[in-house]
């Protein structure tokens, strides 16, 4: 399959880009202009009527995506996709929308049992809790996680919130030297939980009651590793059932950000035990921007209240006859049940209807079968790089999907990225003409993944990252690195 270039007659294009933007199958296109048509002759309000039954279809299919909507073993029964999935604009909006409710929730649930709410008790009295994240998290999700530390500082907030980065494993290398492999370290997570590590900031023990959440990025966007999230899962829920056997909440709340796993690995949230996972569906699913969908496990998210909500997440079931509507309210706010809380109103619904057409095809082409020909790939591109001279893939050793990153020896990133896209004409032992091919890949700065490039000796360096999907070819992976080999060699020659 060849991506259509802008203009055919003039160039070929090649999208080593999926782990960003991943070109939409035609039927993903029909299924939005479709509907955008629908709206032009009936307006949007019918038009979502009329598309109410391939909306539904939606949620049904991001639950068969990932293994939601089954039984839970608790008694519970199967549930409908709606109970456990949230359509939403992104996999950030996903995300943060659990990450803030899961931990509001947990810090008044703290202060209640306590009895310690806003004031009342002294400094001594405080709280520590703390949040984990993997070395390898986005910084979008660091952000969120510092921001939230920080503000109840601020605020006076009788519990005091820590960030602490779970240690990726480590490996020996050729020249007797330690290496991070960018995966969580499952030994080092074993003596979290059992009140055994070090805290290497305070070099004291971390009380493992004091973890409130884990968050764990499956797929970082800086390399090709893949977290044991599964087995992250079964320890979790295992310090759990100890924990709080009988509570609706867990103790630690267990966050996964799949958004470059989902479409192009089999994902199954009943395998890794998580609470809440978003994903996106502009990368590999190949649907359009704007679009993700957020998963909760029913049980959990009954017991959460949202950081933010309108009518359709808090539906108003009454009229308000005094003048103070919080004062007639206060006490009788409802939410929807399940997932369903963590959704707003206003939603494109021509671009729900391209996410679900673009996870069908996904669901067609067989998850497994594209997650073994995102590997093999990935695999073989990371061997071809070693033959190009002075260019170095990162975190080689432990990368197993499609997604490649790697530096260039004597040469800027963005440089190297721009001259790719713009077009390279191989040289044709023939003599024959040959139209140029654009190469499309993506710069990752540093800071995208600051821990891990703080932690791998990167700095401030960015990477290159070519991201294969199951439509590439092998073919495209030769001609992608004969002309990264010709464009390394013309600008070293301009530079010296």
């Amino acid at each position: 399959m060849e991506v259509a270039p802008p203009n055919p007659d003039a160039a070929r294009h090649v999208h080593f880009n999926n782990a960003g933007d991943s070109p939409s199958p035609p039927r993903v296109t029909d299924a939005v202009v479709a509907h955008l048509e629908l709206e032009a002759r009936v307006g949007g309000y019918r038009a979502a009527e009329l598309a109410s039954t391939e909306v539904d279809g939606v949620y049904a299919s991001a639950a068969r995506l990932i293994g939601a909507g089954r039984d839970d073993g608790d008694g519970s029964g199967k549930r409908d996709a709606r109970e456990e999935v949230a359509l939403v604009e992104s996999a950030t909006v996903g995300w943060t929308r659990a990450f803030y409710s899961a931990l509001e929730t947990k810090e008044r649930e703290v202060l209640a049992r306590t009895g310690r709410r806003e004031a009342g008790a002294g400094a001594g009295d405080e709280r520590e809790l703390a949040i984990l994240a993997s070395e390898a998290e986005y910084a979008a999700n660091l952000v969120a996680a510092v921001k939230f530390a920080r503000d109840r500082d601020r605020g006076g907030s009788r519990v005091r919130w820590r960030v602490l980065p779970i240690p990726s494993a480590v490996v020996g290398t050729e020249g007797g030297e330690r290496a991070s492999t960018g995966a969580v370290d499952l030994d080092a997570f074993r003596s979290i939980l059992g009140g055994t590590y070090a805290d290497p900031s305070g070099g004291r023990i971390l009380d493992p009651a004091s973890v409130a959440m884990v968050c764990i990025t499956h797929i970082p966007t800086n390399s090709g590793v893949v977290n044991p999230v599964n087995e992250i899962g079964e320890m979790i829920e295992e310090f759990n059932l100890r924990a709080a056997p009988r509570s609706r909440l867990p103790s630690i709340f267990y966050l996964v950000d799949a958004c470059q796993s989902v479409g192009q690995i089999p994902v199954d949230v009943r395998a890794m035990k998580c609470h809440a996972l978003a994903a996106t569906g502009r990368k590999y699913l190949r649907g359009p921007r704007g679009t993700g969908f957020l998963y909760v496990r029913r049980r959990v998210a009954d017991g959460l209240e949202p950081s933010h909500v309108d009518h359709a997440a808090a539906p108003v079931t009454r009229t308000v006859a005094e003048r103070s509507p919080s004062s007639s309210t206060r006490g009788g706010l409802g939410y929807r049940p399940g997932a369903a809380r963590f959704e707003f109103w206003e939603a494109s619904v021509a671009n729900r209807l391209g996410l679900g057409a673009a996870m069908d095809a996904a669901l067609e082409f067989g998850i497994d079968a594209i997650g073994a020909r995102c590997a093999t790939l990935g695999g073989r591109l990371r061997e071809r790089l070693r033959e190009v001279e002075g260019a170095r893939v990162h975190h080689d050793g432990s990368s197993a999907c499609g997604i490649v990153s790697f530096v260039v020896d004597g040469l800027d990133a963005a440089t190297v990225k721009e001259r790719m896209q713009e077009g390279v004409r191989e040289e044709v032992p023939d003599g024959a003409e040959r139209p140029p091919c654009c190469y499309h890949l993506s710069v990752v700065p540093a800071t995208s993944t600051p821990l891990d490039s703080g932690r791998t000796g990167l700095g401030e360096r960015p990477l290159l990252r070519a991201s294969l999907s199951y439509f590439n070819t092998e073919d495209e992976i030769e001609s992608f690195c004969r002309a990264l080999a010709m464009v390394q060699k013309k600008l070293l020659i301009r530079d010296t």
